[in-house]
């Protein structure tokens, strides 16, 4: 099987290896946030899916919470209401 080498720290072969800081910080956190839903299925089916199934739940997904239309209308009220003028309230810019 091929795991050893897919989820070594380092890569490369002879006098000069690389470290895979990625891999350092997978074997090295607690956890794993991918922040989004899709994110974190991309990590868990591609990037790090050998991880994924040798520490199960490591990977996880958590946001803020804070939402592009919430932090313009936090940041720029200005152009928030300009994009209500134009676009209108049932959008969900507010």
């Amino acid at each position: 099987d091929d795991l050893p080498r897919r989820v070594s720290l380092f890569e490369g072969d002879g006098d000069w290896k690389r470290v895979r800081m990625a891999h350092v910080a997978v074997v090295g956190c607690h956890a794993v946030n991918g922040v989004a839903r899709m994110h974190t299925h991309l990590l868990k089916t591609t990037l790090f899916r050998d991880f994924d199934m040798i520490f199960p739940g490591k990977i996880q997904n958590k946001t803020n919470g804070v939402t592009p239309r919430r932090w313009l209308a936090v940041a720029n009220p200005l152009l928030t209401e300009l994009l209500i003028k134009w676009v209108g309230p049932e959008h969900g810019i507010e």
